[in-house]
């Protein structure tokens, strides 16, 4: 990226601070971001290094002049108008910022917590400062100012308040004074994986007209064929109908249970995310009349759970698992053939070896990486929360053609024995596969009260067949549930999701309860369920973090 010096903006933006007194020079420097490591002293703080180019950005600790203590959002929240506090530095997401240039002399701070913008709201005619979800409006604009070598203020374009510290609560906006509450250090973190708030709102449907509205599972695939070239097809599992909806102003759904075991929409282009412009897919002749349930139950089953996915020419392919109650009792290939339209038509097939069985579950990953073969990765379950990893594969010209990797050879034999396994993990994991690497994305489990680790972490090979690195923790999941912890489940990886930012993007499902005494199977409060805790959350994890 091409860099301008510091004295050359200053001098075009001169005016804007004529303003200011005389110490107050804007705090960008045209130092690259070299991170260190986070500090309990503002003296020992790096200083604002982001470069003064529109766009640049850099991960942050903010430290408070008055006691040294870090700005967070306080309670690890994830919700618009979280609030914020300052704290001792633990490490966690909602104490680390990204800070970004956006031109002239203003800065937005997301925090990677919770993906939200900090902002100047208006509440009952007073301004507090919130977190909230991107606007572009001045009220998250601010205007960082340098006081003296590592001290700055920060300043809200919109209300002209600055962000000021306060140890008996929450971080408050006040008239500029000069107090050392006032002042703040910046401090240049190691790049992190954050919560992408923008991709989760892209999940929380509001529109009875758009067909699903709340589900899990979340799995995609780019698409390249003619009319469809450039979109993304996304699978759901069990998902609520815009029905479902309380109302068109009110996104909390009804009580009751989900309209369709499955469902798939397709997204106009890795780049919209806006939920409008993403219809589903629907079937003609549905065996259960849900022309929105893309994938029909089988005969003597009760679901269809689809989940990943792989193109190849104007067809679609899609695992399926078959079951009744929690037990799956079959699983299954569907074809899908595109359309121009938002109608398609379905196809089971058989493959031997993964069909009739379910002792290996190949529904964790399809990875096409161009050598002329679509591997399939599944699991067999290994003692509590446990998984083997194993690995078998098709020609692209023939999907019903299955081979099983045996630790030494791909045979039409399916094998589970020691040499055929690949890997291990926990019993939340998914693959998939970028800039040559096969990643393997595992979850801490999620379904009982509070657990103590609810982490995500990444492994990568340069084989289908293995090895994987060791698992590196990514991010930590803080989703609540009336108090507790969210339960959690489903991992995706979807590669196809570039951004312009080198950044891998993940995703969870969350399922109403949280596991605890009267709060895991009670979803339905004054008649309404949270619909925003029975859908599909983002994370956006920096390539350099896991070596792609």
């Amino acid at each position: 990226m091409k860099r301008r010096s510091l004295s050359c903006v200053l001098c075009a933006l001169m005016l804007v601070f004529q303003a200011c007194k005389k110490n107050e020079e804007p705090g960008a420097k045209p130092e690259n971001a070299s991170a260190q490591n986070p500090v309990t002293d503002i003296n020992k703080s790096s200083g604002l290094k982001v470069d003064i180019t529109p766009g640049a950005y850099g991960t942050y600790q903010l430290i408070n002049s008055e006691n040294n203590k870090t700005g967070q959002i306080a309670g690890l929240s994830v919700t618009n108008y979280g609030t914020g506090d300052i704290a001792d530095y633990k490490g966690n997401a909602h104490q680390k910022w990204r800070i970004t240039y956006k031109g002239g002399a203003y800065f937005t701070f997301m925090n990677l917590g919770s993906g939200k913008m900090l902002e100047s709201f208006n509440y009952n005619g007073k301004q507090e400062l919130v977190q909230n979800n991107v606007s572009g409006n001045d009220s998250q604009l601010w205007r960082i100012i340098q006081i003296s070598d590592k001290k700055y203020s920060i300043t809200n374009k919109a209300s002209n308040l600055t962000i000021t510290g306060n140890p008996a609560g929450r971080i408050l906006l006040t008239a500029y004074a000069a107090k050392p509450a006032q002042l703040w250090g910046l401090n240049v973190l190691t790049t992190a994986a954050y919560r992408d708030d923008i991709v989760n709102n892209f999940f929380r449907r509001r529109l009875p007209s758009q067909g699903s509205v709340a589900f899990d599972q979340g799995s995609s695939t780019p698409l390249s064929w003619g009319a469809n070239n450039g979109k993304v097809l996304w699978v759901t599992q069990d998902a609520y109908d815009g029905s479902m909806l309380k109302s068109s102003t009110n996104a909390n759904l009804k009580c009751g249970f989900f309209q369709y075991n499955n469902s798939m929409m397709i997204q106009p282009s890795i780049s919209d995310w806006n939920p409008d412009n993403t219809p589903n897919i629907t079937i003609p002749n549905s065996a259960q009349r849900r022309p929105r349930q893309v994938v029909d139950n089988q005969p003597g089953a009760d679901w269809s759970w689809p989940g990943v996915c792989v193109e190849i020419g104007n067809k679609v392919y899609v695992h399926n698992g078959e079951g009744k109650g929690l037990g799956m009792l079959n699983q299954s290939l569907f074809e899908l053939t595109q359309a121009a339209g938002t109608e398609w038509t379905t196809k089971r097939l058989t493959p031997a070896g993964m069909s009739g069985q379910t002792e290996t579950n190949f529904s964790i990953g399809f990875v096409k990486p161009g050598d002329g073969f679509v591997y399939s990765f599944g699991t067999k379950g290994a003692g509590f929360n446990g998984s083997d990893l194993y690995v078998a594969r098709f020609p692209v010209t023939d999907p019903l053609s299955w081979t099983y990797w045996n630790g030494t050879a791909w045979t039409t034999t399916r094998s589970v024995a020691t040499a055929a396994k690949i890997g291990h993990g926990q019993q939340n994991l998914t693959v998939g596969y970028l800039n040559g690497k096969y990643i393997l994305m595992q979850l801490d489990l999620g379904f009982f009260c509070d657990p103590g680790k609810h982490n995500i972490y990444l492994a990568t090979s340069t084989s289908p067949t293995g090895p994987f690195t060791a698992f590196k923790e990514v991010f930590t999941i803080e989703d609540r549930y009336r108090g507790h912890l969210n339960r959690y489940y489903t991992p995706m990886i979807h590669p196809e999701s570039v951004n312009g930012k080198n950044e891998l993007l993940l995703t969870y499902s969350l399922n109403f309860g949280s596991g605890c005494a009267g709060v895991g199977d009670d979803n339905c409060v004054n008649n309404e369920q949270p619909s925003t805790n029975y859908q599909v959350k983002g994370v956006r994890v920096p390539y350099s973090l896991i070596g792609l």
